[in-house]
């Protein structure tokens, strides 16, 4: 296996303005993206294509959801172009090795709705320590839902924080595991069950008067929800991560 290519693709009111190149190298790959294209030269040998791309592309879509939690919406996305292959059995002296090309479908993808050009002078640099698991998968999925208009948000952030509770055994569990303070955990099921109108509330009060969230409130459950996003993502590579806090979040 020489190398993989893949090609950057962004949202339609994203560019990127003759942006450096970016440089990486993992104990897999080394990686150079220029010209909105992703070269990942392997650094250890795969038995296949795919097996190859299983490693690339967890890196790629980590980095992808790690960009679309800084801004809220996803603007990148890898596409898989080729990949060029040294054949393991080549024929005898005096011939070289066979380079052999093999090719992806490549297909243009569409992205929200956004209506706000933005024109960037550098590329997103990828996450060090942020990885894509199935939890991450699901909570991002809810997340994108609610920004979206899919799912409202206090049904969303309800869901985020159950999880956490459901993959520990409890509040304190997840507290500890994901080291994330009890007063963010707490602020989190406080607002998710007694805030929210007759449109937006997990549940309808006794009394039946509903209680719509603020505008900081809501600001700040959309940044607790991204906090417990990334920490699930990153608690694979590093779990000594500090405690997130109440003062890590937008103040109330």
């Amino acid at each position: 296996m020489v190398s993989l290519r893949y090609r950057l693709e962004s949202v339609s009111t994203v560019t990127f303005n003759n942006p450096p190149a970016i440089k990486e190298e993992t104990d897999a790959f080394r990686l150079n993206l220029e010209n909105e294209k992703a070269n990942f030269e392997l650094k250890s040998h795969f038995a296949s294509v795919e097996d190859a791309k299983n490693v690339v592309d967890s890196y790629l879509r980590a980095w992808e959801l790690d960009v679309a939690l800084r801004f809220g919406r996803q603007e990148i996305k890898f596409s898989f172009e080729d990949a060029e292959v040294i054949d393991r059995d080549p024929p005898p002296p005096p011939e070289s090795p066979k380079v052999i090309q093999v090719s992806g479908i490549v297909s243009a993808t569409a992205f929200g709705t956004a209506t706000v050009s933005v024109a960037r002078r550098e590329y997103p640099s990828p996450p060090k320590h942020f990885r894509v698991n199935p939890d991450v998968d699901t909570l991002w999925h809810r997340f994108e839902g609610y920004t979206q208009s899919r799912e409202p948000l206090l049904a969303m952030a309800y869901f985020c924080l159950t999880l956490l509770e459901a993959r520990t055994g409890g509040r304190k569990n997840a507290e500890k595991q994901y080291r994330i303070h009890k007063n963010v955990l707490d602020k989190l099921g406080e607002l998710t069950a007694n805030k929210g109108d007759e449109r937006t509330a997990r549940k309808l009060k006794k009394a039946g008067v509903p209680v719509p969230l603020t505008p900081m409130e809501t600001h700040w459950i959309e940044a607790a929800i991204k906090a417990i996003i990334w920490r699930v993502g990153e608690m694979d590579a590093n779990p000594s991560l500090d405690v997130i806090t109440m003062s890590d979040l937008p103040k109330l």
